[in-house]
């Protein structure tokens, strides 16, 4: 099987390290993008499947992006492990915990797919999943800043998330078809996106980092133990953005766009499960064919567009998108209209993913890239404290509407934020 860029002569013109990093990556973005398939139904599944009440959705969200309040350390311990052994030791401490879903006591109830559960033990393996998590983000970063020249890296991204999001959509269309027949599924599809994403993390080990001498004299000097570098990281946090005035605005922008984000995303799946009463094959055409496919186009465009127009103006554009998706939201009352804004939020999340990969990148100096992406995720993690809550609770004390409403105020706050950027941060 060939590579998705072997095909074009612009990909063949690349330099020799970047074709060499592209061909293992791709095959890793695939068997990745299988197991983030599977996992992207977890809020659904909790729903569906476990029988969880409505609050478990938004406490599931928030364990999945709280951790990222624990990234500052990441910055100089990343940079001090070796980067290719560092991916295997990922491989296992991220995906190994889902296999213990296995274990999680399912029984069919009702309707075809609604089942009741054992929450507490599937809620234990994705915190345990998603806390080891948080390195890959940062660790994948670092290595398109190394291997990716600033002129390509954009594209580059665009084609990993082409690969990555057309496996998800796949395996999470295959998922929903068997979960519909039989809630039971779940104890052997997460196990499987275990065996997926180790694969891929092991392929990722095998590619070679181009490590500058900034990068190797950083992580020549970075603080032993987990606790001095947690200090020192957080040491660096706040200078970073005390002294970096446009990473600042730049993040300021991040965080009300995050706060909008956060406060919907939980409640789009209970929008689509109580209010739509969809099955698990009419909500995965919306979310994992729709979506997808919609978010392949705007990475590609949208990933080619930042190397032109640079990330900040791709990212505020990627905010409007975003927005209007939330404003339309109360408005849909079918699967059909379901179907068709939801590639509307795919082509803006595309952007947003771009934006939230590559926005560190664009503002790191040399050899800084690990520690301004941690500083990036560890502003989700705060957000992500109260985000998902708020939405659910504007959801519980007034509509939907207003809640999707709130969501499009600070998502359209977060673009102007960003664009009150000079031209020459936002280009350069």
């Amino acid at each position: 099987m060939r590579p998705p860029s072997a095909a074009t002569p612009v990909v063949r013109t690349l330099p020799l390290v970047v074709r060499y990093t592209w061909a293992l990556q791709w095959p890793s973005a695939a068997l990745e993008g299988l197991a983030v398939g599977i996992i992207g139904l977890s809020a659904f599944v909790i729903k569906r499947s476990l029988g969880a009440p409505e609050r478990a959705v938004p406490l599931l969200i928030a364990l999945w992006q709280v951790v990222w309040v624990f990234s500052p350390g990441l910055g100089t311990l990343l940079a001090r492990a070796h980067p290719q052994r560092l991916w295997r030791v990922l491989a296992f401490s991220t995906f190994l915990p889902l296999a213990g879903i296995a274990f999680v006591s399912v029984t069919p109830t009702g309707e075809p797919g609604h089942g009741e559960g054992t929450l507490w033990l599937f809620l234990l393996c994705m915190t345990l999943h998603y806390s080891s998590g948080i390195a890959t983000v940062p660790h994948r970063g670092a290595l398109l800043r190394t291997n990716y020249p600033h002129h390509v890296r954009g594209r580059m991204f665009g084609l990993f998330m082409v690969v990555n999001l057309l496996a998800a959509g796949i395996a999470a269309k295959g998922a929903g078809y068997l979960l519909d027949s039989d809630p039971r599924w779940v104890r052997a599809l997460y196990p499987a996106a275990a065996l997926f994403g180790i694969l891929g993390f092991f392929l990722m080990g095998r590619i070679r980092w181009r490590r500058s001498r900034e990068a190797r004299r950083i992580a020549a000097t970075a603080p032993r133990g987990v606790w001095h570098a947690m200090t020192a990281a957080w040491t660096e946090t706040f200078r970073i953005l005390r002294e970096d005035r446009a990473f600042r605005t730049y993040e300021r922008g991040f965080m009300l766009y995050g706060l909008g984000f956060l406060s919907s995303v939980g409640l789009l799946v209970l929008y689509c499960e109580e209010e739509l009463g969809l099955t698990y094959s009419q909500y995965t055409w919306a979310q994992s064919v729709a979506f997808p496919l919609a978010q392949i186009a705007g990475a590609a465009i949208l990933g080619r567009l930042s190397d032109r127009l640079g990330i900040v103006r791709t990212t505020a554009v990627s905010f409007l998108l975003l927005a209007c998706f939330f404003a339309l939201m109360p408005s849909i009352g079918s699967l059909g209209g379901l179907v068709a804004l939801y590639l509307l939020w795919g082509v803006a999340m595309g952007g947003v993913n771009v934006g939230w990969s590559l926005g560190p990148l664009h503002f790191a100096t040399d050899g800084k890239a690990h520690m301004y992406g941690a500083v990036h995720f560890c502003l989700v993690g705060i957000r992500s404290i109260v985000g998902p809550f708020v939405g659910y609770a504007v959801k519980d004390r007034f509509s939907y509407p207003a809640a999707f409403g709130l969501s499009a105020v600070l998502v359209g706050a977060g673009c102007l934020t960003v664009l009150s950027l000079r031209p020459k941060a936002a280009v350069s």
